[in-house]
């Protein structure tokens, strides 16, 4: 298993396990997410909007844009997105130098700039979205279905 360790804002480090060995126990409830969230149209209609700006001016955006966004994507979707952001980041830390064990409630606990650090961390892997295309293994059952023409 790869770890590496990343220091934080406040002082403090964390362990990081890299995205493709995060075990299907922890990948499960996160693609979840994704699939309830991909399902939601104020979401889709945000996102679809974001994705016409662009990364670069998503980054860049004032609060009160920001604010906007999560204003017009609804309550439940943001909640998504916040379970979202903690289960990835539970997915990849597996240890810290904080007190408390590596755990959903001490991760709240941590100071703001030490979770956004986190959470800009883990972010790779967890925001590419659950892929819907057909496998490209040749023993799937939806490669057959694919190659008529």
């Amino acid at each position: 298993m790869s770890i590496y360790r990343e220091n934080l804002p406040d002082g403090g480090w964390a362990d990081l396990r890299d995205q493709a060995e995060v075990p299907e126990r922890l990948r499960r409830p996160i693609r979840a997410i994704q699939i309830k969230l991909a399902k939601d149209p104020a979401f889709g209609s945000v996102v679809a909007e974001a994705s016409k700006k662009g990364a670069a001016a998503v980054k860049g955006m004032a609060e009160s844009e920001a604010a906007q966004m999560v204003a017009q994507m609804g309550d439940e979707s943001a909640g998504l997105l916040d379970e979202l952001n903690d289960r990835a980041i539970m997915a990849r830390v597996v240890g810290w130098s904080y007190d408390a064990p590596v755990s959903m409630a001490a991760l709240l606990d941590l100071p703001g700039p030490a979770y956004d650090r986190l959470k800009q961390l883990c972010a790779e892997g967890a925001l590419q979205g659950t892929d819907f295309g057909p496998s490209q293994d040749e023993d799937s059952p939806t490669v057959p279905s694919t190659a008529s023409a």
